[in-house]
């Protein structure tokens, strides 16, 4: 039994179709649930106001992201200069050849 594409995109189209008007029975048969509100705890605490930090916590903070930039760009840095020597090495030996 052979089906042309045309077939086969016609059969495709009524299984979509029949399905969709199938969801559609499907979702009036359902019976209508009303939306429960769901209750809400507030807590009515005074909420501390934000204080500046310190000289030195700030510092510190300086510090520790400076290092960590030097160190992840240390990092990122290693690994382009390793791609950049393969590359290099796999062109200069195309070139040799």
């Amino acid at each position: 039994m052979m089906m042309s594409s045309t077939g086969t995109a016609i059969r495709a189209g009524w299984a979509i179709a029949l399905a969709l008007v199938a969801l559609w029975i499907i979702d009036r048969l359902k019976p209508a649930t009303p939306r429960k509100t769901i209750p809400v705890r507030v807590d009515q605490k005074p909420s501390p106001l934000y204080q500046e930090p310190e000289r030195q916590q700030r510092r510190n903070a300086a510090l520790r992201l400076s290092g960590g930039a030097v160190l992840a760009g240390a990092f990122v840095a290693c690994i382009l200069g390793f791609f950049a020597a393969i590359v290099l090495e796999l062109l200069g030996g195309l070139l040799g050849n």
